[in-house]
């Protein structure tokens, strides 16, 4: 005999010893009862259980409550993942693919016709046909709320009859006359006396006056005997009040006596529901010492639970009921039993066979429950409405610990397991546990019994599902977090359960999800919270902050949706940060009934709801399986059952909901599998289907019944019940409207925004000073651009426009006042919001399918002053005055789709837009992009590659200081950002882009960065019009160097798109050109007058000392040289360079002065000319002659020769003291070359990271690699020639161009400095010249016009501190009290042929505090040397900044 065959007897000894045992204890119960007791086999499959429940139970009397008990966990879909960018492909997969054929049960389906399937709105009763309506006429006053004004607590029940009327003024007297209380007193008394005159004057005698009498005796008699009942029941309601208020509580035995014949009608449909499901449920509640627990027997027992009192509390709202109950189940109590109930008193039992152990080596125990008690003190909170069944909400909670007891004994042994010690206490706190956070004050269970009714737990009855894309949120402030930060979103409504969860982001204060997920709703009424949780891997996860949406803004919305939302998050009440989602609800397809009496069939789509059910499976095989089953759609698990031990016929009755993006692509594969504990878990059988294919099969297998099969295709024993729903919905505008991390939506058109002013700002700086104010932009949780800061005003003026692109009608701009602050956060001063709607309308084309779209502006700016608002949304201190207007991109109709071949018909080029504006084409019949100057500059971060691990992001910069763009921050040395950003730009000749690279833990403030990438956007539009015209549409980007990488080797992937606008035409004060710096070159005057003669008539001399006086918008900036004894002056190198914000506007004059040491300077007089672009040209050197008027008799002109060097000039704000004194630190400017495009950001000098020292390399993986185009320089025009003059900022080369000579007039370039009021930047050079691998002397030699800082003597101790690259090679001796020191120190360092910052500081020395900055400059080494054109040494004095700070001499040596 082999070992199974005795493990077989002995495991079959064991059953009958426990059935015999459990037959002995029925028995015996059954001889005390006169109430079924239910005894089944253990062994039997759930179905049999009940089948053995439901004898003697009438049908239809048991309810199925499963869908009660569903958890509604968040809806995943086929794909996996919750990744934006693979469910828009999904979707858009779906659309292109033909409906499968779908039957929907319970609907038929009829012709629409040609027009779009549609999906409407939830109906309201109003919308209902008219068969459906009430047919109480309207003109009917039903309900007391057809005669009051006051509103029905429960809410509108939806029928005229009962609604408020107007009084009709007949009808009140008539209901005066007549029902009035008058009546019944005054009015009797007046018609008796009336009736008794009438009675005498028509002769009445005796007789009538008798009864007269009488009548009046009767009437009395019957007024009083109410009067008296009246009075009578008014006195007894008032000392029964009087009477429960002093006992608080209140008997209800005609609730008890309910009960009590409730109870034995109802117990058996209770039992029998305990009996079909407590497999299930005690499964997933199993201990891991148990192997199994079955019920063998089961009764509640015959006395019910009681109500002991009830008493009620005063609720304000005048919907809702609230009580104390006191409820008590104890079936051992005697009292209020007649003789007959105790006759037939049965108590709760329920006996177990609990298996112990594992496998071979468990043993089953049979175990009795009997002798239960349990009494609590609850409270009851019913609100009421309108409709059925008129109870909406029920909350129920414990107001203290209820007190439970028990026996718990095995059967045969007698002894109660409780009496052990501390087990009952154990097994008391495990209860109050488990019940506390569900039940126990102020925890309350609440139950919506609306909802129940309606179905809304079944996806039968919903209405459709809401996709929110949560993107990303601000940035997390940790202070009140310990430990790692792991930020996830949790969705829940109202206070239900969660209904769904975000992916974790690992240790991140930045999280960043962009995530799609579905949420099934039955309405829009509710409020959607999303709660910012951080997950601990060692204790429970908390809330961080929380947002709340309410889902009525969704119904406003014509098609349900809402775009680039920031919900406020909020912790402990506070402002916490914001969370960036859009939101779309999409109604599920449903027919709907027409007038006509007809139903329009339910819109068809690929796209829905799929709920599969698990029911059951039979005849698996032996008595020692443990069955469980996984349902895998498109190999990702969706389904997992519990294990049921030692059960060929489980019952597992597990569902799980899908959102089915294409259902077409859906394969489902069911697996039964045996749990074994030391080995894999073999398959027992499996089904495998697509999806559609199970939807036909369905319909001719309506119990769902499926035989198994083995992997080979083989049959397998068993069999197992599927079930499914399938709800469509129309998923169409959500591939549309998603805009994840790597997806875009084009521009539309941009924003023109002007800031005038703002007043009345708080004032956050206290009595340190005042706010520091500027506006920026913000789209989403993007910075978008900002304007200048003003200094110590609370109603500052800025008069700046800014541009923005704008993608959709709904993207709006949130308006923000900050107040800046130089070492910590700015600060909020108020906000508003700027609706596109209000600006933008939306236009549809005429076609059937796939109309055009396209976006119009409405006519009318938007021009108002608005009041600010705070955070928290409440009103802030603080108005804004702003000018808003839209101009539209081009919008180009969309190309036709394939036809029934499969081909694309060819159809010619459109001559306009859908604007109606002309399109430019080229020869070869592409748009010219050109032509159009100004337009929306589209560029996707593919990938960076750094020469080591770095923690960085990207921000995009177009022709501005402050960045339009950035992207997450990643980690790593391959990061793959796969983003995509825009800016606007106004001159596409003269407008440049940068890309940074900047350390993830700095911001705006922070200068340093890791590396950048430059160029001129003219090249980029010709290498887009290049690569449309090969057919290449760049999805793969190309790879470009990237400078300023402190190891060569790093390198940037890109892309580009430009989309012009129409009908756009720039403001000349708007334009690049209308900026920069004005290079003048005094050359000589003629013919000026005898400055001597005019104060000395005697003078023969007849000539002056003439010296000229420049000033600009009334500032002087600059004096010249006085020439002795002439009237007609030549100077030599009489240059200087002034920067000017507006040339539009400038005014630039001239005085002319004789100088005179005695009697004082004598003017000859002045002059002024315009320095507009229509007199003096950018990039060429023009010269004009300036008459000299104002003074009587004067005579001649001055001869300047002008050059204008456009430019991005911001008075950018650095730093600010306590005592209000600013302190600038200049900034330094970054440029390529023309060959690879230039473009400047500002870098602060005192924190500014130095270019790198290395050569340029290719990368180690061979990417492609795409040399820029080279921007010509502008020619002189009118043969002109250029001056012989050195502009600053114009020495440029690129690392390709090293060995060339780049002459002086070649080198122009539009280039982007920070100024401070009239200084220029301490940078001098454009910072990417190179040069020649060698070794540098410099020498310090000596300064003068220093600034004294020494209060005592007015003087100061200067030395210096010089910078040569990244490194501090020299620091000279300090000199004492002198402003004109000299050193005459040297240094010798070796240098590179990279760009090489040499920076030089002066400062005043202190032994006891720290020394103070007197001034900087800073140059690149090789904008000072060209060893490539032998130039290896100079000798100059170098100004330092800010302006007016003195001059330092110094010379520097160049050998190899």
């Amino acid at each position: 005999m082999n070992e199974s065959s005795i493990n077989g007897n002995t495991e079959r000894e064991q059953r009958e010893q426990e059935k015999a045992m459990a037959v002995a204890a029925n028995e015996h119960i059954r001889h005390q009862a006169e109430t079924p007791i239910h005894s089944f086999d253990p062994d039997n499959s759930p179905a049999a259980k009940r089948e053995a429940a439901e004898r003697g139970i009438p049908k239809d009397l048991l309810p199925d409550f499963r869908n009660l008990g569903n958890k509604r966990g968040g809806l995943q879909t086929e794909l996996g993942t919750s990744d934006v960018d693979q469910i828009k492909q999904a979707l858009s997969a779906a659309q292109r693919k033909p409906v499968a054929p779908v039957k929907t049960s319970g609907h038929k389906r009829l012709s629409s016709g040609p027009r779009t399937p549609r999906t409407p709105r939830t109906p309201s009763s109003s919308q209902l046909p008219q068969q459906q309506q009430s047919r109480i006429p309207e003109w009917y006053r039903v309900g007391w709320t057809a005669f009051s004004t006051q509103p029905n607590p429960g809410g509108p029940i939806q029928l005229a009859a009962a609604e408020n009327k107007t009084a009709d003024p007949l009808e009140n007297m008539v209901s005066f006359l007549f029902f009035s209380k008058w009546w019944g007193h005054s009015g009797a008394i007046f018609t008796i006396g009336v009736i008794f005159w009438l009675l005498g004057s028509l002769g009445g005698g005796f007789i009538t006056f008798a009864l007269g009498c009488l009548f009046v005796v009767t009437y009395s008699q019957t007024t009083s005997r109410r009067f008296r009942h009246q009075a009578r029941d008014d006195i007894d309601r008032a000392l029964t009040k009087l009477q429960f208020l002093e006992l608080e509580k209140e008997p209800v035995e005609w609730l008890n006596s309910f009960l009590q014949k409730f109870w034995l009608i109802f117990e058996p449909v209770m039992s029998a529901y305990v009996i079909d499901n407590i497999d299930t449920y005690l499964v997933d509640y199993l201990p891991g010492f148990l192997d199994s627990v079955r019920l063998t027997t089961f009764t509640l027992g015959t006395k019910p639970f009681r109500v002991e009192s009830v008493r009620m509390l005063q609720e304000p709202e005048p919907d809702t009921v609230c009580m104390d109950w006191v409820v008590s189940f104890k079936p051992n109590d005697l009292s209020h039993m007649t003789r007959k109930q105790l006759d037939n008193k049965v108590n709760p039992k329920v006996m177990l066979t609990i298996r112990l152990g594992k496998g071979m080596v468990g043993a089953g125990i049979p175990v009795l429950v009997e002798d239960m008690s349990f009494q609590g003190n609850m409270r009851i909170k019913l609100k009421f409405m309108s409709k059925f069944p008129h109870v909406k909400m029920v909350e129920a909670c414990f107001l203290k610990k209820p007190h439970f007891d028990y026996v718990l004994k095995p059967i045969g042994g007698g002894l109660d397991v409780t009496n052990i010690p501390g087990l009952q206490s154990f097994v008391r706190d495990q209860v109050h546990a488990i019940l506390d956070p569900m039940m126990y004050y102020p925890n309350v269970f609440a139950f919506d019994v609306d909802k129940f009714f309606s179905g809304e737990l079944d996806i039968t009855q919903a209405n459709g599902v809401l996709a929110v894309t949560v993107y990303s949120t601000t940035t997390i402030n940790a202070r009140d977090i310990s430990g790692q930060v792991n930020p996830y979103i949790r969705f829940y409504l109202d206070k239900a359960q969660e209904l769904g969860r975000t992916s974790v982001q690992e240790n991140t204060l930045d999280p960043r999800w962009n995530e799609t997920h579905f949420l099934m709703l039955n309405n829009l009424t509710s409020v959607l919270s999303l709660e910012l949780r951080n997950q601990s891997s060692g204790s429970k996860d908390r809330r961080i902050a929380r947002a709340h949406f309410d889902l009525k803004d969704l119904d406003n919305d014509d098609d349900y949706s809402l775009e680039d939302m920031d919900l406020d998050l909020r912790h402990n009440g506070k402002p916490f940060g914001q969370i960036k989602v859009d939101m779309r609800y999409m109604p599920v397809s449903k027919p709907i009934p027409r007038d006509d009496g007809t139903v329009e069939p339910a819109a068809e789509s690929n796209s829905g709801i799929l709920r599969f059910t698990v029911h059951e499976c039979r005849k698996l095989g032996s008595m020692r399986l443990n069955p469980y089953v996984r349902v895998m759609i498109n190999g990702a698990e969706r389904i997992n059952t519990p294990i049921f031990k030692r059960n060929p016929n489980p019952k597992f009755e597990r569902s799980g909901e899908v959102v089915v993006l294409d259902q077409t692509a859906v394969f489902i594969r069911v697996e039964v599998k045996d749990s074994i504990s030391l080995a894999e878990d073999p398959v027992i059988g499996v089904w495998r289907c697509y999806l559609v294919d199970m939807i036909q099969a369905m319909e001719t297998n309506p119990e769902g019944w499926f035989d198994l099969q083995y992997d080979n295709g083989d049959k397998a024993p068993g069999r197992i019940r599927l079930g499914f729903q399938w709800k469509p919905v129309v998923m169409t505008g959500l591939s549309e409207a998603m805009v994840g991390r790597g997806l875009y939506n084009p521009p539309i058109g941009v924003v023109r925004l002007t800031f005038w002013r703002a007043r009345d700002l708080r004032n956050v700086d206290g009595v340190a000073g005042k706010s520091d104010p500027y506006v920026r932009v913000l789209s989403g949780s993007q910075i978008r651009t900002r304007t200048e800061v003003i200094d110590n005003n609370l109603d500052p003026e800025w008069g700046e426009t800014q541009y923005v692109p704008v993608h959709s009608n709904k993207e709006d701009l949130k308006l923000e006042v900050m107040d800046w602050n130089a070492k910590t956060k700015d600060k909020s001063l108020g906000f508003t919001t700027l609706k596109m709607v209000d600006l933008v309308r939306q236009r549809t084309g005429d076609q059937e399918k796939n109309p055009d779209k396209w976006y119009e502006y409405v006519g009318k700016p938007v021009d108002q002053w608005v009041a600010l608002k705070s955070s928290d949304k409440n009103e802030a201190k603080g108005e804004l005055q702003y000018t808003a207007e839209f101009y539209p991109a081009l919008a180009l109709p969309k190309e036709p789709e394939e036809d029934e071949n499969g081909e694309i018909p060819q159809v010619p080029n459109p001559v306009t837009d859908l604007h109606g504006e002309p399109i430019r084409y080229t020869p070869d019949d592409l748009i010219d992009l050109s032509v159009y100057n100004s337009g929306v500059l589209t560029v996707k971060i593919h990938e960076v590659k750094m020469p080591t691990v770095s923690n960085c992001y990207c921000q995009l910069l177009v022709d501005a200081l402050m960045p339009q763009f950035q992207t997450q921050k990643l980690k790593g040395r391959t990061l793959t950002f796969n983003e995509t950003g825009d800016a606007f730009v106004k001159e596409a000749d003269f407008s440049r882009v940068a890309i940074e690279v900047k350390p993830a833990d700095s911001d705006e403030k922070d200068d340093q960065k890791l590396g950048h990438w430059v160029d001129a956007v003219s090249s980029i539009v010709r290498r887009i019009q290049t690569s449309r015209r090969n057919g290449d549409e760049q999805e793969e980007g190309e790879w470009f160097p990237l400078l300023g990488t402190a190891i060569p080797g790093g390198w940037i992937r890109l892309s580009f798109d430009y989309t012009p606008l129409v009908n756009f035409t720039l403001n000349p004060d708007e334009s690049l050109d209308n900026q920069g710096q004005l290079t003048v070159t005094l050359l000589d005057a003629k013919d000026l007058m005898a400055g001597k003669r005019r104060v000395k008539p005697s003078d023969k001399s007849g000539t002056s000392d003439p010296y000229v006086v420049f000033t600009v918008n009334g500032e002087r900036v600059h004096k010249s040289a006085t020439i002795k004894k002439t009237l007609n002056p030549t100077w030599k190198n009489e240059t200087f360079v002034v920067p000017v914000q507006s040339r539009v506007t400038a005014s630039f004059r001239i005085e002319v002065f004789d100088w005179n040491q005695f009697l004082g300077d004598i003017p000859l007089g002045s002059g002024g000319i315009s320095i507009r672009g229509d007199f003096v040209e950018s990039f060429v050197s023009k010269q004009v002659k300036i008459p000299l008027d104002g003074i009587a008799g004067v005579s001649g002109y001055v001869r300047v020769r002008f050059l204008w060097q456009p430019q991005l000039l911001i008075r950018k704000k650095t730093h600010t003291s306590v005592l209000g004194d600013q302190r600038t630190y200049t900034s330094m400017n970054m440029t390529s070359s023309p060959g690879n495009g230039s473009m400047l950001s500002p870098t602060s000098a005192a924190t500014m990271r130095p270019p790198p020292t290395s050569s340029l390399r290719p990368p180690q993986a061979p990417p492609p690699i795409t040399r820029s185009s080279t921007l010509s320089p502008a020619a002189p025009r009118n043969g002109a020639s250029a001056p012989p003059v050195t502009p600053v900022s114009q020495h440029v080369r690129s690392p390709s161009q090293a060995s060339s000579i780049v002459s002086t007039q070649d080198r122009r370039s539009i280039d982007t400095m920070s100024i401070n009021e009239d200084a220029l930047a301490a940078q001098q050079g454009d910072g990417t010249a190179t040069g020649l691998d060698g070794v540098v002397m410099i020498y310090l030699i000596e300064a003068r016009n220093l600034r004294g800082v020494d209060k005592s003597s007015g003087k100061s101790d200067p030395f210096v501190r010089l910078r040569v690259g990244k490194r501090q090679v020299h620091k000279t001796k300090h000199i004492k009290k002198t402003l004109t020191p000299q050193w005459n120190e040297s240094v010798k360092c070796s240098v590179s042929a990279q760009p090489t910052p040499v920076n030089i500081k002066v400062k005043d020395y202190n032994r006891f505090s720290q020394s103070v900055e007197l001034g900087q400059c800073q140059w690149n080494l090789w904008d000072l040397l060209r060893p490539q054109d032998q130039v290896t040494s100079m000798d100059r004095w170098l100004p330092l900044y800010p302006t007016g700070h003195g001059e330092i001499h110094v010379r520097i040596e160049f050998s190899r």
